[in-house]
């Protein structure tokens, strides 16, 4: 009896985590200076940055290195993803231009939402998405210099609706368990 009961317990976590998805974070610590290449962290178009490269020093962000780059557009290799956000700094931004827009999330070629740079750092500053929604490109704007970034973070394995195996095995599960709990009532 009791290893029935784990086996429905054991069902029931595997419906439930059948949902679950980890996150993806992109730290450029693994990777050596001005060597990016398209499907690094699950992403493609690096080289759309212009004049990109990883800083081995720390800027502020998580780690000893961090991404640096002008202005352009990337896209996930396995989309649709939902964007957390990133570490961020803009570099020479004139004063006029505050705040800044500097992320752009886009779904199926519309923009959908941007975060704003508002006021210039000494290092990197964390931006939250501040959006659950799909997307599968991302832009990015930098200052007259540039902008860095690190540990750009999204969660990827999403999908719109849940997937119906996990709902199966879910309830299936909860039915199983159900009828046990009756058998040995009576």
């Amino acid at each position: 009896m009791i290893n029935k009961q784990r086996f429905l317990s054991s069902m029931i976590g595997l419906g439930l985590s059948m949902s679950a998805h980890a996150s993806t974070v992109v730290s450029f610590e693994d990777i050596s200076p001005n060597d990016l290449a398209d499907g690094y962290g699950g992403i493609s178009g690096w080289s759309a940055l212009g004049s990109v490269g990883i800083a081995d020093k720390d800027l502020g962000g998580n780690g000893h290195k961090a991404l640096y780059g002008h202005e352009g557009m990337l896209s996930f290799d396995h989309a649709p993803v939902v964007f957390q956000g990133t570490y961020y700094k803009a570099y020479s931004v004139p004063q006029d231009q505050f705040p800044l827009t500097a992320i752009e999330l886009w779904y199926q070629d519309t923009m959908v939402y941007s975060l704003q740079y508002s006021t210039p750092t000494s290092s990197l500053e964390w931006l939250a998405s501040g959006y659950s929604g799909l997307i599968d490109k991302i832009y990015f704007r930098g200052g007259i210099r540039g902008f860095s970034i690190d540990d750009l973070t999204y969660d990827a394995n999403v999908s719109a609706v849940p997937l119906p195996a996990s709902w199966v095995v879910f309830t299936g599960g909860l039915a199983m368990l159900g009828f046990t709990r009756r058998r040995i009532g009576s």
